[in-house]
């Protein structure tokens, strides 16, 4: 049953009656009438307001909340007439066409085949060098066994990637509600929720929650404007910055559909991505899934172009491996799904994590999904696609990475104590994930800059085993996707070695605190 009403264009009442009718002239009247522009329209919407917990909440075509979500008291209610925003038209099929076609068409299959056939080689190379070295494995045991240790895991996700398969399309379409938490978006804010509502998801039963987590920017302007044009689209202001944890919170709380997707304020979804997204809920063992991102701006720098040969990694090998055994580890942020029921039963104790006995909810997505891991299946849909912007300088994405890296901490050894009873295969894969990261920046440092001060020749099996394997997953990139900088996978591949691997322990070492997760 629908539980959401679609929207009509030109739905919303009109300012008052135009002054040309009471001018009492007749003719006079109406001739004033023609002479003056038309009235601008407006829509009734209205304001429930919370002075002890600073939130607001803005309802235009759904009822508005009584009670407040957190404290439960009385909200002060009001109705405000606002403007009717400029309609922003959906993109095109064609437009559609090409976003499609930029990120995946695939060279010729001649190119392909040869492609294939080098990464085929490479890994054979390393391999054979790793076996020929083996008497390294008395001199140097740990730059040794851990290469071996690390090539095997990373051949392994490949391996089980290949048996990977997307969530059958039987036409499931429950009740959806989409959060979407905003801090500073203001110049993106607006697409995204567009793109939403012109995502050809059933308008009958879809419904957007946006949260404004006390930008500085005009994020809620641009938020007011398009509920004009989509009465079910739910707008909250937070008045201080609370984090992405609580604008999930409140979302989840206010949230009417059976199912909770989160997007973030600068991804932007696919036309029908939201409909393929829902399918793998029919099997009840499922309670959430991740969809498919790509970088929206990866052709601005080198920068960008890393992460989206990095970010095409982490999904379709990654998180492909994992999900044929439903233990995906993290349901991004970006653009993931839950099954509401699911989220309301683990609230209490996600919203009110500690960290080292302080509290923080600072690990969100992460957390999120460990705690519904513990009970449920979390798989991935490679169909289900959307692009997000990523950062374009090194500082933005050092500290995107430093928060990254401490809600991996956080949460790797609260999983640990129960991935156990899932499956062996994804339980080992975990443990090695514990204290891979841990060791690798020393291994590197030996095996980089020590061995060769020691014996005056860097260690070969090491450095050709990463070059190797970098290449195979490089060229897995561009023999997918067609993108041709597949190079800066290297890139990638150096900066890790440099600084990001030695990111962990300062991310340890600053793991307590307030202020580690915020996203300023």
């Amino acid at each position: 049953m629908a539980l959401f009403h679609p929207y009509r264009p030109g739905d919303g009442p009109r300012e008052g009656p135009h002054p040309a009718f009471r001018s009492g002239g007749g003719g006079r009247g109406m001739r004033a009438f023609a002479a003056q522009p038309p009235p601008p329209a407006t829509v009734l919407t209205h304001t429930s307001r919370c002075p002890s917990c600073e939130i607001t909440i803005h309802t235009h075509g759904t009822p508005p909340p009584s009670v407040c979500p957190y404290c439960r008291r009385a909200l002060v209610q009001d109705a405000v007439q606002r403007p009717l925003a400029e309609a922003m038209e959906p993109p095109s099929d064609e437009e559609v066409a090409g976003r499609r076609h930029a990120l995946y068409h695939r060279p010729h299959a001649a190119l392909v085949t040869v492609i294939a056939l080098i990464a085929v080689f490479l890994l054979a190379w390393a391999v054979f060098v790793q076996l020929r070295s083996i008497e390294n494995y008395f001199y140097q045991p740990f730059v040794s066994i851990y290469s071996a240790m690390a090539g095997l895991f990373v051949i392994t996700r490949f391996l089980f990637a290949a048996f990977y398969h997307a969530p059958a399309d039987s036409g499931f379409e429950p009740t959806v509600t989409v959060l979407v938490p905003c801090f500073n978006e203001g110049a993106a804010i607006r697409t995204t929720i567009e793109r939403i509502f012109a995502s050809r998801y059933n308008l009958a039963k879809l419904e957007v929650v946006c949260v404004n987590d006390g930008s500085s920017d005009d994020s809620l302007r641009h938020m007011l404007d398009a509920q004009t044009r989509h009465p079910n689209l739910v707008v909250v202001n937070f008045e201080h910055n609370r984090g992405l944890c609580h604008a999930w919170g409140i979302g989840t709380f206010l949230a009417r559909g059976e199912f909770m997707v989160c997007v973030d304020s600068d991804t932007f979804v696919f036309p029908g991505s939201l409909n393929k997204l829902m399918q793998g809920f029919v099997d009840p063992t499922v309670g959430g899934i991740s969809g498919h991102c790509d970088i929206e701006n990866a052709d601005v720098n080198l920068l960008t172009r890393l992460q989206d040969v990095r970010y095409y990694f982490s999904y379709k090998i990654m998180k492909a491996s994992e999900s044929i055994f439903g233990t995906v580890s993290c349901l991004p942020g970006c653009f993931s799904a839950y099954r509401r029921t699911c989220v309301l039963a683990v609230m209490d104790k996600w919203l009110n994590a500690t960290v080292l006995g302080e509290h923080g909810n600072f690990a969100d997505d992460r957390s999120l999904t460990n705690q519904i891991l513990k009970d449920y299946k979390i798989i991935y849909d490679d169909e289900a696609l959307a692009t997000t912007i990523c950062p374009e300088n090194w500082k933005q994405y050092t500290r995107q990475q430093a928060r990254w890296m401490r809600s991996y901490l956080r949460e790797i050894w609260k999983t640990g104590k129960f991935i156990w009873r899932k499956h062996p295969v994804p339980a080992l894969s975990w443990y090695a994930m514990m204290w891979m990261p841990i060791v690798e920046p020393f291994v590197m440092l030996q095996a980089l800059v020590i061995a060769p001060i020691q014996a005056g020749a860097i260690t070969p099996s090491y450095t050709i085993g990463v070059m190797c394997i970098t290449a195979v997953w490089a060229l897995h990139f561009w023999a997918t996707t067609g993108r041709k900088w597949w190079w800066a996978g290297f890139a990638f591949t150096l900066s890790y070695i440099v600084f990001y691997s030695w990111q962990l322990y300062w991310a340890l070492f600053t793991l307590k605190g307030k202020k580690w997760g915020t996203r300023g």
